[in-house]
């Protein structure tokens, strides 16, 4: 004879199932936060090696031409038409067949020159516009290492309505602490539009200075704005910061005036900046310690509106970027620091000036 054992099933009940959703979205409200700090730091240690990589390949180059690489070579038939500092670096950085691929033409001006210039008795200097044409499309190739992997995707070739976009770029070379960033002869930076300098030049020492640090791309608005705060270029006009005393170190209260300006009246925008690693143009190339990092008022270019945000002259372009509380910094002597928006300004403005002989603490 057989037994039938019957066993009674019992589910969840509805305040079991809820108690267990409960745990479960607060282990997850546990662990997104640390899930989201391993990523930063994870993007932050690949930005730190991107900058590394510079500079190992700034001072490969020096030791092959005896000096940095000046962040303008004309190409073209227009002054605006020429690579940066960062093309000079290529094959430094296993891109040697892309930097194979510009031609510099025989007639071109030489490095931090353009046709503009008297050249030498005898001597006529002009580009070529096919060299350029050709020399343009190759700077939308995206190289890795000039892309910091915490910030926002840059305007794509074609998106911008004006124009200049392309495949990103988040880093710049620090043209010093001056207000005037382009077509300085007289720029205190490492590196210079205009000149070629050597590791000489840099008398407060290469652990003193800055040689690069962080730019953000900007948001793809329209030039008529508004603008969208950090990302793009805010037009204050030439007043505010031609009116700064000291050139080389503006006080906290003209950087304001600048910053308020095109804040608060902006002359235009262009959201175009943070493209092209290979573009001669500062806020593509280049940046200046004038502002501390991340500042709290908008980039500011001066009169409105250059096509390539910002290459004009007067302007005040700072490092930023999209981690927290500060940039990665690339000293000249190739060593990366981390340095906090909090940084003392005057502090922040030496330490981007190569020949101030002021002393410099980033502790």
């Amino acid at each position: 004879m057989l037994l039938s054992l019957s066993r009674s099933r019992r589910g969840f009940t509805l305040i079991e199932l809820l108690v267990v959703i409960a745990i479960i979205a607060i282990l997850i409200g546990l662990l997104l936060p640390a899930v989201q700090k391993v990523r930063e730091a994870a993007a932050r240690a690949k930005c730190t090696n991107n900058l590394k990589q510079q500079g190992i390949a700034m001072h490969s180059y020096h030791d092959v031409r005896g000096k940095f690489p000046a962040n303008q070579q004309q190409i073209g038939v227009n002054v605006w038409e020429g690579v940066s500092a960062s093309y000079w670096i290529l094959p430094y950085i296993e891109q040697g067949p892309l930097f194979q691929q510009f031609v510099i033409p025989a007639t071109a001006p030489p490095q931090g020159r353009n046709s503009g210039d008297t050249p030498p008795a005898g001597v006529t200097w002009s580009g070529n516009a096919a060299n350029w044409s050709t020399a343009y499309n190759l700077m939308n190739t995206p190289i890795n290492t000039f892309i910091c992997p915490s910030s926002t995707l840059a305007p794509q070739r074609g998106t911008n309505p004006g124009g200049w976009d392309g495949p990103g770029s988040n880093y710049g070379w620090s043209f010093g602490s001056s207000v005037q960033g382009m077509w300085n002869d007289a720029a205190n930076g490492m590196i210079s539009q205009r000149i070629e300098r050597n590791m000489a030049s840099v008398t407060d020492g290469l652990s003193n200075t800055l040689l690069a640090s962080e730019l953000l791309s900007g948001s793809n608005a329209p030039q008529a704005g508004p603008g969208k705060y950090p990302f793009d270029v805010f037009y204050a006009g030439d007043g505010p910061i031609t009116s700064v005393a000291n050139k080389e170190f503006a006080t906290q209260a003209e950087l304001d005036a600048i910053g308020s300006a095109a804040k608060n009246s902006p002359q235009g925008v262009k959201s175009n900046n943070g493209t092209m690693p290979l573009w001669y143009s500062i806020g593509q190339s280049g940046l200046t310690t004038a502002a501390p990092p991340n500042w709290s008022w908008p980039t500011a270019g001066g009169n409105c509106c250059p096509g390539g945000a910002h290459d004009w002259s007067w302007g005040v372009v700072p490092a930023r970027s999209l981690h927290t509380g500060g940039v990665n910094a690339l000293l000249g002597d190739g060593s990366v620091r981390f340095v906090r928006s909090t940084v003392d300004l005057v502090t922040w403005q030496r330490l981007g000036h190569a020949r101030d002989g002021g002393v410099v603490s980033l502790e």
